[in-house]
């Protein structure tokens, strides 16, 4: 009963942040790519390193805190957003709204200092500014892949944010990998074989199946303790992976009951 209401609640989250992409976070500056920025995205650069979109950092503040009242609202996130958070985020001033936002955009952004001016967890830091720049990332996603030859990226994190993949299928005749960034919605192809957390490709990974769940694997890495779910769909059919993400939360449950966690420590965005 715990675990659907906790689905339940995570839904209604959902619907409010819908509810809120109707006032969209749009895009200041149409990224162009210059050939030096190419050559760099080539290298291994993501793109949101390279040519990062211009963003009405005050608007994003904004809506950030609102993100933050959700989570409070519907209990959601790894940890729960107390009053006196949401207090502190309210008492910044300008220049710190907009230096928080800048670091929590990028991937590697500096976000310890963060972590303990606001007393929230780095985890439930994240979960806030993935939803909150999830309609902003998803737009800036479909500018960059008009430009950057994303068939050539073979990278085990996001070729548009930098971030780690949430999810992955198993898709087209030959049941190839893709992984899924859950940042911005992303989604490249990546070899079959091995950890795309700590790239170990020996006998220290491999997958597991529930009877009644073909369809779905977890792929397990004993190297860095870390788990992947997949979609197969060649099963299935073709899958929204957000959707799925969602729906496979009795996966998380399992394989974190036996010590693994998702990527490399990071939580569900």
């Amino acid at each position: 009963m715990e675990t659907k209401f906790s689905i339940e609640k995570q839904a209604n989250f959902y619907l409010e942040l819908m509810d809120m992409e109707n006032d969209n976070l749009p895009l200041e500056w149409e990224v162009s790519f210059n050939p030096e920025q190419i050559k760099r995205w080539g290298q291994g650069e993501s793109a949101l390193a390279v040519a990062p979109p211009e963003v009405d950092a005050e608007r994003i503040f904004t809506q950030f805190c609102l993100v933050a009242k959700a989570c409070q609202k519907w209990q959601v996130g790894p940890q729960p957003v107390t009053d006196q958070f949401i207090t502190t985020l309210e008492e910044l001033d300008k220049p710190q709204r907009h230096q928080l936002i800048s670091s929590l955009l990028q991937v590697d952004g500096n976000k310890a200092k963060w972590v303990k001016k606001l007393n929230v967890s780095s985890s439930q830091l994240e979960y806030i500014a993935g939803n909150t720049f999830k309609p902003l990332l998803k737009a800036y996603a479909k500018i960059v892949l008009g430009q950057v030859p994303i068939s050539d990226w073979d990278k085990s994190y996001c070729p548009v944010c930098g971030d780690q993949p949430t999810i992955a299928k198993l898709t087209g005749e030959d049941g190839h990998r893709r992984l899924h960034c859950g940042r911005c919605e992303t989604d490249w192809r990546f070899s079959r074989l091995g950890c795309p957390y700590c790239n170990n490709v020996a006998d220290e990974t491999y997958f597991i199946t529930l009877d009644n769940k073909k369809e779905y694997r977890v792929y397990l890495c004993d190297s860095c303790k870390s788990y992947l779910k997949t979609v197969d769909e060649r099963i299935t059919g073709e899958v929204d992976l957000f959707c799925e993400d969602l729906a496979t939360t009795e996966l998380d449950n399992l394989v974190q009951a036996e010590g693994y966690r998702r990527g490399a420590g990071r939580e569900q965005l």
